[in-house]
């Protein structure tokens, strides 16, 4: 049965809401009248059923419950959705609300091809007619939490347009909201803090070498002491932040844990200082269940918790999330893996299998661009869905890709990785390349799409027999001064035949990239490069980027490259320590 909701400028649907909708119901309902009008010219009204209105035309139902009549959405995972035909009816409908908006930007990517790349780039067609078939669609995400941690990915309408729940971008409650953190980072000297307890309590703290330790301390996790402490604590973040769902538990970004007898015994037992962790988490998690019970709690495997203790299982309300810092991005580290059983790689993969029988929630802490310099480009594309599928058939229930955060634009191809780990983490199994394509078309233009494609590829094709991971300069052995030279070349034909400004600006801004290898790379006697960096200084400020290298003054940071090949050197150079919550 074909349905016609639009055709020659004349609508003949209505789009109906429950008559007393979630917020995040009223704002479905209200694109897919947006959009279908954007299309087709065809105005499909949309109304709440207040009252009961008489039916005047087949209807679009938005939400499970719409004119009495209950659409079963039990078997969907939380941010899942149904699309389905009932009758000359169509109904599109969420296990929660933040579903059924999902579900709405599904029926317009199917329809009329809309896609969301970048917080200022949508594309869709335009159609003289708009017909639906029989429908019977179930869409569920492949992982329950999806965060692409750059900075234009904080961007609400990017996220929700591409069905992300990521923590940090500020996507309001009647925009579906998100998996809300308090804080999703290490938080042991912020649950007990030593500056208040360590001189009366020390025992709180961790043991090393038969000493106490003051500063950079872990806590003592069989201590009763510091259990209560950092229950109070816990108690009161969740009090006060009642909009957030997962508090962290989680050590400290340094090694030095507690080696007193009673935790020694505990990580012996199961061999690895993950099983005090464990205990610690599980016993907090299982006091805070009954008052808070869809609250979770989050905790780290990384560094020396990464080891999973084998038989102790994580509570069904906590996170576990790995960390694969220690890996490489060049290839999928199942390959890496199978190569070199002694690699980084191999040791994560199996941490993930271990971890996948022992907790409910395992995330993913992964990494995506190089926080040395941001402005080099990190061509994980290949990769990338590997690592995906590895880690959704390892019973990993979340990821976050954390890439460039600093504040303001970005370069070295951070638009496109944004985009291409958003759609992957609702299916790892899509098509990257196809992806990667239309990113390239609708933003850049159709006309530059063979020059970015080479770019893209070349990248690519340079990692072969090298490495990329998160800490290189610009001698790294994927970049030579080939791919420099010809990376110029086809920005200077893509810059002259683009066809828009906006097109025009976001190719300048990625020229950038391939202005700093150039730079960067050549000799300091060079009578060219003082003028390269230069006019790359210019551009960074021009089109807004603030750091080239993760936390650092950007000042400082051309001052290193002005003195040193490579960018190598690191002078003067100080943090710029910014919480991210």
């Amino acid at each position: 049965m074909k349905r016609v909701i639009a055709e020659n400028g004349k609508g003949y649907y209505h789009i109906v809401t429950n008559w007393l909708p979630h917020e995040a119901e009223c704002y479905a309902a209200s694109v897919l009248y947006e959009y279908l009008y954007k299309s087709t010219k065809a105005i499909v009204p949309y109304f709440s059923d207040v009252e009961r209105c008489p039916r005047r035309t087949p209807e679009i139902h938005i939400g499970p419950d719409v004119r009495g009549i209950q659409t079963d959405v039990s078997q969907l995972a939380d941010d899942g959705f149904l699309i389905r035909t009932r009758g000359e009816d169509i109904v599109i409908a969420g296990k929660t609300p933040r579903g059924t908006i999902y579900g709405v930007y599904y029926f317009l990517e199917k329809y009329i091809n809309y896609k969301c790349f970048t917080k200022d780039i949508e594309t869709f067609d335009c159609v003289d007619t708009l017909v639906v078939e029989d429908l019977d669609i179930r869409e569920n995400p492949a992982f329950e939490y999806r965060d692409i941690y750059f900075r234009p990915a904080f961007n609400a309408d990017f996220c929700v347009k591409n069905r992300l729940n990521s923590n940090r971008a500020p996507i309001p409650k009647e925009m579906g909201g998100k998996l809300k953190f308090f804080n999703f980072h290490h938080s042991f000297n912020e649950l007990v803090p030593p500056e208040i307890y360590f001189e009366e309590h020390p025992e709180y703290f961790s043991m090393v070498n038969g000493q106490r330790l003051r500063t950079r301390t872990q806590l003592c996790l069989t201590n009763e002491g510091a259990f209560r402490a950092a229950r109070r604590t816990l108690r009161k973040w969740i009090a006060e932040n009642p909009d957030c769902k997962v508090f962290s538990v989680a050590q400290n970004d340094w090694d030095n844990h507690c080696t007193c007898p009673e935790c020694s015994k505990l990580d012996e037992q199961y061999g690895t200082p993950a099983a005090t962790m464990i205990t610690f988490v599980n016993r907090l998690a299982d006091d805070i269940r009954e008052d808070y019970p869809d609250v979770m709690l989050h905790t780290f495997a990384y560094k020396y918790t990464k080891e999973a203790p084998l038989g102790l299982e994580a509570r069904d309300n906590v996170i576990v999330r790995l960390c694969n810092i220690e890996c490489s991005w060049d290839s999928p580290m199942e390959e890496q893996a199978f190569a070199d059983p002694a690699s980084g790689a191999a040791g994560f993969v199996g941490n993930i299998s271990k971890w996948g029988k022992l907790c409910k929630h395992l995330h993913i802490w992964d990494y995506a661009c190089n926080f040395r310099n941001y402005l080099l480009p990190f061509p994980n594309y290949r990769s990338l869905p590997k690592n995906l599928q590895t880690y959704r058939n390892n019973n990993v229930m979340g990821v976050m890709q954390q890439g460039n955060f600093a504040h303001g634009e970005l370069s070295g191809l951070a638009d496109l990785e944004c985009y291409l780990g958003a759609r992957l983490l609702w299916d790892p199994y899509k098509d990257a390349e196809q992806i990667i394509d239309d990113f390239i078309k609708g933003v850049y233009g159709e006309e530059c799409y063979p020059y970015i494609r080479e770019y893209v590829d070349l990248l690519c094709d340079s990692l072969e027999g090298n490495v990329l991971t998160l800490y290189q300069n610009s001698d790294a052995g994927f970049i030579t001064d080939e791919l420099v030279a010809r990376a110029e070349v086809l920005f200077a034909q893509a810059i002259a035949c683009a066809k828009s400004e906006k097109s025009r600006w976001y190719l300048e801004k990625e020229y950038l990239s391939v202005l700093f290898m150039k730079a960067s790379r050549m000799e300091l006697d060079n009578p060219e490069r003082e003028g390269l960096i230069d006019q790359l200084y210019e551009g960074v400020k021009h089109f807004g980027i603030t750091e080239i290298r993760e936390r650092r003054h950007l000042d400082i940071s051309f001052e290193n490259l002005r003195n040193s090949r490579y960018a190598a050197a690191r002078d003067n150079e100080y943090q710029l320590y910014y919480i991210m919550k």
